[in-house]
């Protein structure tokens, strides 16, 4: 590859302007779906770029797409194999195929696409709050996303089921908590001891490499009336792109917590509370459900209370397995996080406070991110674990 790199750069100084050249170090595992971002002050923020590198097929080109919020550049590195580096040139252009993640506000929903010569729904985030005909005012309900589809448009979420009316897609909530001497369920509604309002979503962005969206939540103590405002939340999500041949749909939950009260809130240990994910309604106690952890157990039973890095749930729809990977970021509270396998119900979690108590002094918090990893098809360890790698070792990068 090094001696073919001086002819690509050539060509493309010739062409459309090189603007600056990055390098990325060999890593000791292999990478998936690296978010790779650049600060470079000789790159116009005005201009499209794209990052050119050389293949043994030729000269692949990788959309770019500036973060006005980061200030950089980022651009997906679908796969980085161990032992070896990336060499890419940021260039003036635009990819031969666009497509361009679009997140568009509807009457009550944010809704995540992907769209280039065809489009595909990837999820839609609930934004107003929302309940059922013949359902309890307990439990209305919005800030969850929901539903959620593989890149072949296959459903593999839920919400308001029957059997949980306050499971919903992908959500979070603290269930057993210790405040002003009350035990507010955040999680629970049905107790009406605490709930989580959604506030709205702030700021929503497309693009060729991400599109998503930015919200705000509030954990409330209702034993106490009015109810008491406890936890502000903000939720910043990122789709990427994954092209026409997408072999996944891969996005980011960041959740940023702070307590607003004036006195500390407790979160006390359980099996479960935090990240929850719902999945198809007819995943009932019948149906084949698969199970794989980072750790490698496969027995539903047996992983559950297991703390991993990621793991994945699947099961059985149109004739083939469907799934999604968890992967928890190992900055997270508690991490790795033990995981939550109902064992009857298509419901599992990450659980930061089953390993013991966590104490938030007022105007302290904390932030959690998850990459989620949506795909038809038998799940492979060796590539899950690369994608968990790519999540929590971002590539670092050298500008020339």
């Amino acid at each position: 590859m090094t001696s073919r790199l001086p002819s690509a750069l050539l060509l493309f100084s010739a062409i459309q302007g090189l603007a600056a050249t990055f390098t990325i170090p060999a890593p000791s595992q292999p990478k998936a779906n690296q978010v790779v971002e650049v600060t470079d002050a000789s790159l116009d923020r005005t201009l499209s770029y794209v990052i050119a590198t050389q293949t043994a097929q030729g000269v692949k080109l990788l959309p770019a797409q500036w973060d006005a919020q980061k200030e950089k550049l980022s651009f997906i590195l679908p796969y980085q194999d161990s032992g070896k580096a990336f060499t890419g040139f940021a260039t003036i252009g635009k990819p031969k195929s666009p497509v361009e993640v679009q997140a568009l506000r509807g009457k009550d929903t944010i809704e995540v696409s992907e769209v280039g010569e065809t489009a595909r729904t990837i999820f839609r985030y609930q934004d107003t709050e929302i309940l059922p005909t013949g359902v309890k005012e307990l439990y209305r309900r919005g800030g969850f996303i929901h539903p959620i589809y593989t890149p072949e448009q296959t459903l593999v979420s839920d919400s308001f089921p029957s059997d949980h009316f306050h499971h919903h897609g992908i959500w979070m909530a603290w269930s057993h908590t210790s405040f002003q001497g009350r035990k507010p369920d955040f999680w629970n509604v049905h107790e009406n001891t605490g709930r989580v309002a959604a506030l709205g979503v702030d700021r929503v962005w497309s693009g060729p490499v991400e599109g998503g969206f930015t919200a705000k939540l509030r954990s409330l103590d209702t034993g106490s009336q009015p109810p008491v405002p406890v936890l502000d939340e903000s939720w910043t999500v990122r789709c990427y792109a994954g092209g026409p041949n997408a072999r996944a749909n891969v996005f980011d939950v960041e959740s940023t917590q702070k307590n607003i009260a004036t006195d500390p809130l407790e979160l006390t240990k359980h099996i479960y509370g935090g990240l929850g994910f719902r999945g198809r309604a007819d995943w009932d106690a019948k149906a084949k459900l698969r199970f794989l952890t980072s750790e490698g157990v496969t027995d539903r039973l047996q992983g559950n209370g297991q703390r991993t890095r990621w793991f994945y749930f699947g099961g059985p729809a149109d004739g083939q397995t469907v799934g999604v990977a968890i992967l928890c970021h190992p900055d997270n509270l508690n991490a790795p996080q033990a995981t939550r396998f109902n064992p009857t119900m298509p419901f599992v979690a990450y659980t930061p406070a089953h390993a013991g108590n966590t104490r938030i002094a007022p105007g302290a918090g904390f932030t959690q991110k998850f990459r989620f990893v949506v795909f038809s098809g038998e799940p492979d360890p060796l590539l899950l674990e690369s994608y968990w790698q790519g999540f929590a070792g971002p590539a670092s990068v050298t500008v020339k």
